[in-house]
């Protein structure tokens, strides 16, 4: 499916998510919280799309953890996060094929754009690494990022 399709599929998602009045309640409190924390809005639904639909490029979706904007910062899920290598990868798809939130309440995500595989109990695991190419397709897409270590937390709401 390309780009183009996938918008619109959002698009019908998001227009049927409209008419209901737990969505409408939780927008309404997004919104709320952004106000009171002054965020800035660094990512639009388009973006997220083109930032989805990018991940195919890569030579595995990388794992990653959400924070939402409506939730408080666990400090030690992100530590445990960032401190060890996945051998798992990330599920890259939106809140209506049951991975990603519902892109207005992300607050940011933390990616770790690395894989560790299995060689076998007497041989040390194989890591794959795309933090270049992560780095690259961020910065074409025009994402707001910090890159630390080897990790990066891209932003969809910023301090003004």
């Amino acid at each position: 499916m390309g780009l183009q399709e996938n918008y619109l599929e959002y698009r019908n998602h998001i227009n049927a998510l409209k008419t209901e009045q737990a969505y409408l309640k939780y927008i309404l409190k997004i919104q709320q919280v952004v106000h009171q924390r002054q965020l800035v809005s660094c990512m639009s639904d388009s973006k997220w799309l083109k930032l989805l639909h990018a991940m195919k490029d890569l030579d595995f979706p990388p794992a990653f953890i959400v924070k939402l904007v409506t939730e408080n910062k666990d400090q030690q899920a992100e530590d445990k996060f960032v401190k060890k290598i996945p051998w798992y990868i990330g599920d890259w798809h939106p809140f209506y094929h049951d991975a990603m939130p519902v892109f207005i309440g992300i607050e940011y995500l933390i990616v770790k754009p690395m894989l560790s595989k299995s060689r076998g109990r007497l041989i040390s695991d194989l890591i794959l690494d795309q933090t270049d190419q992560l780095r690259t397709l961020l910065q074409h897409l025009n994402i707001v990022f910090d890159q630390k270590d080897c990790y990066f937390k891209i932003y969809a709401y910023h301090l003004k």
